[in-house]
């Protein structure tokens, strides 16, 4: 896959996201052999507080987008722990990279995360979100399984969340939007061009993709 190709994959994947699930991002992590249980009522507490915050800034007419933007990015910074995502998508790769390949890595998947945020900003149109259920799947990580409602007629988008809790905290590790993982989907893509390329071809698509975002 060349790196337009692996650009045009990545816009047909977040293209597959509505902004609301977008927005309450920013890992399927293999599972430790332990039983699912029943609902996990801090995880859902959780989502549920993010969604209701995304749900006001993106529905006050007051503010320009430049503002929503600069809170949504607030919100992902507190609510998820994309630094943990970002590693988990470079997979085995980040052990080999070298400390300037992964600061730089880092840097671009933050800023590819705001401006796919910023480029979907204006097709928000009135979804909603619910709540469907939960379990816990291994010690630290539970599952938040929503409903998107869209507009016009369109069936729901079901979004699940892995959100990992720590010192009574929780933080968002992965989002699954009708069964595709976002870490597992894009550390596919990013493995492929690594194993081609090597980190210095990976940088530089990422950083191709950034401008084509601008």
């Amino acid at each position: 896959m060349t790196r337009s190709k692996w650009n045009e994959a990545s816009e047909s994947l977040w293209r597959r996201r509505t902004l609301l699930a977008t927005a309450l991002l920013g890992a399927a992590m293999p599972l430790l052999p332990v039983a699912a249980t029943a609902s996990v009522p801090d995880a859902e507490a959780f989502i549920r507080q993010i969604g209701d915050e995304v749900m006001v800034i993106l529905t006050d007419e007051s503010k320009t987008d430049p503002q929503k933007l600069a809170e949504l990015k607030t919100m992902l910074d507190s609510y998820t722990d994309i630094d943990l995502i970002s590693r988990l998508v470079l997979g085995r790769y980040w052990k080999t990279a070298s400390d300037v390949e992964r600061d730089d890595y880092v840097a671009l998947f933050h800023e590819l995360l705001m401006k796919t945020l910023a480029a979907r900003l204006g097709d928000y149109n009135g979804q909603t979100f619910e709540i469907v259920g939960s379990q816990q799947v291994s010690k630290v990580d539970s599952t938040v399984a929503t409903k998107i409602i869209r507009v016009a007629g369109k069936p729901p988008l079901n979004v699940d969340w892995r959100v990992r809790e720590k010192d009574g905290s929780f933080a968002i590790i992965d989002v699954v939007a009708e069964g595709v993982s976002l870490v597992v989907s894009q550390r596919n893509e990013v493995g492929s061009i690594v194993e081609r390329e090597g980190m210095p071809g990976l940088i530089a698509a990422m950083r191709e993709r950034r401008d084509a975002l601008l």
